[in-house]
Protein backbone atom coordinates (compact mmCIF):
# COMPACT_ATOMS: atom_id res chain seq x y z
CA UNK A 1 0.00 0.00 0.00
CA UNK A 2 1.37 3.33 -0.89
CA UNK A 3 0.46 7.36 -0.17
CA UNK A 4 0.45 9.91 -2.84
CA UNK A 5 -0.34 13.25 -3.19
CA UNK A 6 -1.42 15.92 -6.04
CA UNK A 7 -3.57 18.91 -5.35
CA UNK A 8 -5.56 21.71 -7.90
CA UNK A 9 -7.50 19.19 -10.04
CA UNK A 10 -9.38 22.34 -10.88
CA UNK A 11 -12.57 19.96 -12.46
CA UNK A 12 -15.62 21.72 -14.31
CA UNK A 13 -17.13 18.49 -15.87
CA UNK A 14 -20.95 19.20 -17.01
CA UNK A 15 -21.82 15.40 -17.87
CA UNK A 16 -20.39 12.33 -16.93
CA UNK A 17 -16.41 11.72 -18.00
CA UNK A 18 -15.94 8.91 -20.18
CA UNK A 19 -12.76 8.00 -20.68
CA UNK A 20 -10.70 8.01 -23.84
CA UNK A 21 -13.46 10.83 -24.76
CA UNK A 22 -13.07 14.98 -24.56
CA UNK A 23 -14.89 15.72 -21.54
CA UNK A 24 -17.40 18.31 -21.69
CA UNK A 25 -16.09 21.21 -18.82
CA UNK A 26 -17.40 24.62 -18.56
CA UNK A 27 -14.22 26.21 -17.65
CA UNK A 28 -11.44 24.52 -19.29
CA UNK A 29 -8.32 25.12 -18.00
CA UNK A 30 -6.25 25.28 -21.05
CA UNK A 31 -6.72 28.89 -21.29
CA UNK A 32 -4.35 29.05 -18.85
CA UNK A 33 -1.66 27.38 -20.67
CA UNK A 34 -0.12 24.25 -22.60
CA UNK A 35 0.50 22.72 -19.53
CA UNK A 36 -3.71 21.94 -18.70
CA UNK A 37 -3.90 20.33 -22.17
CA UNK A 38 -6.29 17.28 -21.78
CA UNK A 39 -5.61 17.35 -18.42
CA UNK A 40 -8.42 15.65 -16.76
CA UNK A 41 -7.73 12.62 -19.55
CA UNK A 42 -4.29 12.93 -17.90
CA UNK A 43 -5.37 13.05 -14.17
CA UNK A 44 -7.27 9.86 -14.87
CA UNK A 45 -4.52 7.85 -17.16
CA UNK A 46 -1.82 8.69 -14.25
CA UNK A 47 -3.74 7.79 -11.35
CA UNK A 48 -5.23 4.71 -13.27
CA UNK A 49 -1.75 3.72 -13.91
CA UNK A 50 0.18 4.21 -10.76
CA UNK A 51 -2.66 4.27 -7.72
CA UNK A 52 -3.87 1.16 -6.44
CA UNK A 53 -7.11 0.39 -4.70
CA UNK A 54 -5.55 -0.05 -1.41
CA UNK A 55 -3.46 2.72 -1.77
CA UNK A 56 -4.33 6.52 -0.10
CA UNK A 57 -4.36 9.88 -2.39
CA UNK A 58 -4.48 13.53 -0.75
CA UNK A 59 -5.74 16.05 -2.74
CA UNK A 60 -4.90 19.21 -0.84
CA UNK A 61 -7.80 21.77 -2.50
CA UNK A 62 -8.80 23.31 -5.56
CA UNK A 63 -10.39 20.25 -6.56
CA UNK A 64 -13.75 21.50 -8.35
CA UNK A 65 -14.59 25.05 -9.53
CA UNK A 66 -18.07 24.38 -8.94
CA UNK A 67 -20.13 26.84 -6.76
CA UNK A 68 -22.73 24.56 -5.49
CA UNK A 69 -22.31 21.02 -4.18
CA UNK A 70 -24.76 19.94 -6.85
CA UNK A 71 -22.95 21.56 -9.17
CA UNK A 72 -20.08 19.36 -8.55
CA UNK A 73 -21.95 16.39 -9.00
CA UNK A 74 -20.12 15.06 -12.37
CA UNK A 75 -16.76 15.68 -10.75
CA UNK A 76 -17.71 13.86 -7.81
CA UNK A 77 -18.55 10.94 -9.95
CA UNK A 78 -14.92 11.27 -11.53
CA UNK A 79 -13.36 11.43 -8.18
CA UNK A 80 -15.15 7.90 -7.38
CA UNK A 81 -13.97 6.60 -10.67
CA UNK A 82 -10.46 7.04 -9.62
CA UNK A 83 -8.41 3.88 -7.23
CA UNK A 84 -7.72 4.51 -3.64
CA UNK A 85 -8.93 6.11 -1.12
CA UNK A 86 -9.37 10.16 -1.61
CA UNK A 87 -8.91 12.36 1.10
CA UNK A 88 -9.70 16.23 0.25
CA UNK A 89 -8.64 19.08 2.00
CA UNK A 90 -9.88 22.73 1.42
CA UNK A 91 -8.52 25.19 -1.28
CA UNK A 92 -9.86 29.04 -1.83
CA UNK A 93 -11.87 28.00 -4.95
CA UNK A 94 -13.53 25.21 -3.53
CA UNK A 95 -16.69 26.95 -3.15
CA UNK A 96 -18.97 23.88 -3.33
CA UNK A 97 -17.31 22.62 0.35
CA UNK A 98 -20.25 23.04 3.03
CA UNK A 99 -20.21 22.06 6.24
CA UNK A 100 -18.03 18.50 6.27
CA UNK A 101 -21.43 16.43 7.69
CA UNK A 102 -23.59 17.68 4.58
CA UNK A 103 -21.06 17.49 2.17
CA UNK A 104 -19.83 14.31 2.68
CA UNK A 105 -23.57 12.79 1.71
CA UNK A 106 -22.25 13.91 -1.75
CA UNK A 107 -19.60 12.38 -1.97
CA UNK A 108 -18.84 8.48 -3.95
CA UNK A 109 -17.95 5.69 -0.88
CA UNK A 110 -13.78 6.12 -1.88
CA UNK A 111 -13.63 10.17 -1.04
CA UNK A 112 -13.85 11.50 2.34
CA UNK A 113 -13.06 14.52 3.69
CA UNK A 114 -10.04 16.24 5.63
CA UNK A 115 -10.85 19.46 7.37
CA UNK A 116 -8.21 21.07 9.55
CA UNK A 117 -7.81 17.48 10.82
CA UNK A 118 -5.35 14.61 11.04
CA UNK A 119 -5.39 11.18 9.36
CA UNK A 120 -3.16 7.88 9.57
CA UNK A 121 -1.82 6.54 6.23
CA UNK A 122 0.75 4.22 5.83
CA UNK A 123 3.20 5.18 9.07
CA UNK A 124 2.37 8.74 7.79
CA UNK A 125 0.47 11.40 10.40
CA UNK A 126 -0.98 13.54 8.10
CA UNK A 127 -2.22 17.02 9.12
CA UNK A 128 -4.31 18.74 6.56
CA UNK A 129 -5.64 22.58 6.76
CA UNK A 130 -6.12 25.56 3.77
CA UNK A 131 -3.71 27.95 4.99
CA UNK A 132 -3.62 31.28 3.44
CA UNK A 133 -2.03 34.33 2.06
CA UNK A 134 1.26 34.86 4.62
CA UNK A 135 2.77 38.13 5.91
CA UNK A 136 4.69 39.96 3.91
CA UNK A 137 2.20 38.66 0.30
CA UNK A 138 1.51 41.17 -1.89
CA UNK A 139 -2.24 39.91 -1.15
CA UNK A 140 -2.02 40.16 2.43
CA UNK A 141 -4.02 43.01 3.94
CA UNK A 142 -6.11 43.37 7.19
CA UNK A 143 -8.64 40.98 6.29
CA UNK A 144 -5.96 38.33 5.26
CA UNK A 145 -4.49 38.79 8.79
CA UNK A 146 -7.50 37.64 10.22
CA UNK A 147 -7.69 34.25 8.07
CA UNK A 148 -4.33 33.98 8.16
CA UNK A 149 -4.40 34.00 11.84
CA UNK A 150 -7.20 31.66 11.56
CA UNK A 151 -5.92 29.04 9.14
CA UNK A 152 -2.28 29.00 11.96
CA UNK A 153 -4.99 27.99 14.35
CA UNK A 154 -6.71 25.79 12.18
CA UNK A 155 -3.20 24.05 11.56
CA UNK A 156 -1.96 23.87 14.90
CA UNK A 157 -5.47 21.82 15.94
CA UNK A 158 -4.94 19.38 12.81
CA UNK A 159 -1.15 18.94 14.21
CA UNK A 160 -2.43 18.38 17.85
CA UNK A 161 -4.76 15.44 16.20
CA UNK A 162 -1.41 14.30 14.28
CA UNK A 163 0.53 13.71 17.16
CA UNK A 164 -2.20 12.02 19.08
CA UNK A 165 -2.36 9.98 16.24
CA UNK A 166 1.52 9.17 16.27
CA UNK A 167 1.54 8.81 20.39
CA UNK A 168 -0.99 5.97 20.12
CA UNK A 169 1.05 4.74 17.46
CA UNK A 170 4.22 4.55 19.77
CA UNK A 171 5.92 7.33 18.38
CA UNK A 172 6.59 5.42 15.03
CA UNK A 173 4.81 8.34 12.36
CA UNK A 174 6.06 10.29 10.78
CA UNK A 175 4.34 13.38 10.61
CA UNK A 176 3.18 15.30 7.44
CA UNK A 177 1.31 18.38 6.55
CA UNK A 178 -0.97 18.94 3.44
CA UNK A 179 -1.69 22.32 2.98
CA UNK A 180 -3.52 24.36 -0.55
CA UNK A 181 -1.75 27.62 0.28
CA UNK A 182 2.46 27.71 0.37
CA UNK A 183 3.55 28.58 3.78
CA UNK A 184 5.37 31.21 3.00
CA UNK A 185 5.36 34.59 1.33
CA UNK A 186 7.05 35.66 -1.85
CA UNK A 187 10.52 36.20 -0.37
CA UNK A 188 9.94 32.67 1.32
CA UNK A 189 10.12 33.96 4.76
CA UNK A 190 10.14 32.31 8.04
CA UNK A 191 6.59 32.97 9.19
CA UNK A 192 3.86 31.55 12.22
CA UNK A 193 2.77 28.70 10.12
CA UNK A 194 6.40 27.57 10.08
CA UNK A 195 6.64 28.08 13.66
CA UNK A 196 3.79 25.50 14.62
CA UNK A 197 4.98 23.26 12.19
CA UNK A 198 8.48 23.50 13.77
CA UNK A 199 7.12 22.77 17.13
CA UNK A 200 4.93 19.63 16.45
CA UNK A 201 8.09 17.98 14.58
CA UNK A 202 6.69 18.14 11.08
CA UNK A 203 9.25 16.07 8.82
CA UNK A 204 7.65 17.27 5.48
CA UNK A 205 4.98 19.72 3.83
CA UNK A 206 3.07 19.39 1.24
CA UNK A 207 1.28 22.31 -0.80
CA UNK A 208 -0.92 23.43 -3.71
CA UNK A 209 -1.88 26.81 -5.40
CA UNK A 210 0.93 27.85 -7.05
CA UNK A 211 0.91 27.59 -11.33
CA UNK A 212 2.83 28.87 -14.18
CA UNK A 213 5.84 31.14 -13.59
CA UNK A 214 5.15 31.09 -9.96
CA UNK A 215 5.78 27.78 -9.57
CA UNK A 216 9.47 28.41 -10.38
CA UNK A 217 9.86 30.15 -7.20
CA UNK A 218 8.39 28.19 -5.08
CA UNK A 219 9.54 26.88 -1.71
CA UNK A 220 11.23 23.25 -2.11
CA UNK A 221 13.48 21.40 -0.49
CA UNK A 222 14.84 21.24 3.00
CA UNK A 223 14.48 24.26 5.31
CA UNK A 224 14.01 25.20 8.42
CA UNK A 225 14.60 21.57 9.41
CA UNK A 226 11.47 20.75 6.93
CA UNK A 227 11.05 18.99 3.30
CA UNK A 228 8.73 21.06 1.44
CA UNK A 229 7.44 20.07 -2.24
CA UNK A 230 4.83 22.10 -4.59
CA UNK A 231 2.36 19.31 -5.86
CA UNK A 232 -0.01 21.00 -8.18
CA UNK A 233 -1.31 19.13 -10.70
CA UNK A 234 0.17 21.19 -13.44
CA UNK A 235 3.81 21.54 -11.85
CA UNK A 236 3.53 18.18 -11.56
CA UNK A 237 2.17 16.51 -15.12
CA UNK A 238 -1.05 16.09 -13.31
CA UNK A 239 1.30 12.79 -11.82
CA UNK A 240 0.10 11.64 -8.37
CA UNK A 241 3.93 12.03 -5.94
CA UNK A 242 4.92 8.79 -4.09
CA UNK A 243 5.71 10.23 -0.51
CA UNK A 244 5.15 6.90 1.04
CA UNK A 245 5.23 2.81 0.33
Amino acid sequence: MAVWVISDFHLSLSAPFVPGEPPRLYKPMDAFGEKWLDHVQRLYTNCRRLVQPADTLFVPGDVSWAMHLAEAAYDFAFLGGLPGRLLLSKGNHDFWWETKSKTEKFLPPNVRLLQHEACQAEGLAAAAARGWYCPGSQDFDAAAAKIYRRECLRLEMALQQAQKLDEAAGGGLQRVVMLHFPPVNDKLAYNEMIEIMQHYQVSRCFYGHLHGGKSQAALQGRRWGIDFRLVSADYLGHTPLLIAG
